[in-house]
């Protein structure tokens, strides 16, 4: 019997580790709607076209082999315009290609920490943070994104969890799962107590341009004149719609308060040779092209977040905090029969063939009984959604107050 290594057993991913009980309910031959992941080309949406023809012509005439290991130079160059132009001096040496924004996530923070540091991390917050911080045998150190406050953090909190082996603040703006935008002034806060306590600030902005008002600035032209070190993680696959290319970068601010980390993520980066070359030629144009597409498909979503806010509000015992970026809805439960969030997601698939993820698989409170819906599809699908999960809600609402009523007549 070969082992794994005991590292793998910390690794959890909610958002994929929940469709093994869908793929067995549709092996017993009833259907699934998968509304656990954030992929718009799953539902229906296509990337632009000038993007995808960048990549196709680079495929056919233009070298494909591998490239340096920080990336094509044109996409370094490009995301260094762009970074420069949204306030955030950026030089294409500060810059790296990775394939997505996991990956740069990856090598960063393997980069950064050592086994039993610790880096605080939003509540609920993308889990993939934690699962590679528990595979690094790092802690991460959660703080809590308050619904009450419309799921913003509070630096009085961040700072309080500061200790002797913190070694950053993961930022997430726009958060996924919730939607929520921190404003601008909390983001500047943040970004004082970490160049006051000597902390690295990871600044996942993969949601930035998908706000249904004004965008938040990005936390690296808020730090731009002061000391903070700012790593910002950005992709394509959102705002291009094209996850399954793998083509993100990290961006490195005030890069003079970090050489030896830049230096080793660059290391470790060397080791995988590159990202995906073909992709990165779509980059440039991508940055640099049309963007009345995106206009398009944020009107498209706008509307199916107003049909979930409505469907929402019609079904008794759900709640939810409005979007205001992104494509999820962070939704309340109040379940009668008080089952921790991911057994009233799995009762949920089991009973509608709903598949939504719990709340606590992004670090929720499993007793809060929240839950991660995409609202990618159409309306069409997310109606019959919601009279399932109305149907389901109201059901167990039902068999709750008979069971009371029988206790008391008893």
């Amino acid at each position: 019997m070969i082992r794994p290594s005991s590292r793998t057993a910390q690794f959890s991913y909610a958002i994929r580790n929940i469709v093994g009980a869908a793929e067995e309910r549709e092996r017993s031959g009833r259907s699934v709607i998968y509304l656990n992941i954030g992929d718009p080309q799953a539902y229906g949406f296509r990337p632009p076209a000038h993007v995808v023809e960048a990549a196709a012509r680079a495929v056919s005439e233009r070298f494909t082999g591998y490239e340096h290991s920080s990336g094509l130079k044109e996409a370094r160059e490009a995301v260094a315009r762009y970074a420069t132009a949204l306030g955030a001096e950026t030089a294409p040496a500060e810059v790296l290609m990775t394939a997505g924004a996991s990956e740069a996530a990856d090598l960063l923070l393997t980069a950064l920490v050592e086994e039993g540091e610790e880096v605080l991390v939003p509540a609920p917050g993308y889990p993939l943070y934690p699962a590679i911080l528990k595979r690094l045998g790092a802690r991460p150190r959660y703080y809590t994104l308050d619904p009450r406050a419309g799921w913003l953090p509070s630096p009085e909190e961040v700072e309080s969890l500061i200790g002797e082996r913190t070694r950053a603040i993961v930022l997430i703006n726009p958060n996924n799962p919730t939607g929520s935008i921190t404003d601008d002034e909390t983001t500047r806060r943040l970004l004082r107590i970490a160049e006051r306590r000597g902390l690295l600030v990871i600044a996942d902005e993969v949601y930035r341009e998908l706000c249904f008002g004004d965008a938040p600035a990005p936390a690296s032209a808020l730090a731009a004149g002061s000391d903070a070190a700012v790593v910002t993680l950005e992709s394509l696959s959102k705002t291009h719609m094209v996850p399954g290319w793998r083509v993100g970068w990290m961006r490195f601010t005030n890069a003079g308060r970090m050489p030896e980390l830049a230096r080793a993520v660059h290391r470790l980066a060397s080791g995988r040779l590159c990202s995906p070359t073909p992709a990165q030629y779509a980059v440039r144009p991508a940055l640099e092209g049309d963007r009345a597409f995106l206009d398009d498909f944020m009107r498209e979503i706008r509307r199916r977040r107003d049909f979930v806010l409505t469907s929402v509000a019609n079904v008794e015992g759900l709640s939810c905090v409005e979007p205001a970026a992104a494509f999820y809805a962070m939704i309340r439960a109040d379940d009668p029969e008080h089952r921790p969030d991911e057994r009233f997601v799995l009762d949920l698939l089991k009973e509608t063939g709903v598949l939504v993820v719990h709340g606590s698989g992004f670090g929720a409170d499993p007793a809060s009984c929240h839950f991660r819906l995409v609202y990618l599809p159409d309306v069409d699908v997310l109606a019959d959604v919601f009279r399932r999960v109305a149907s389901f809600m109201h059901a167990k609402t039902i068999n709750h107050r008979d069971t009371e009523a029988q206790l008391v007549e008893g």
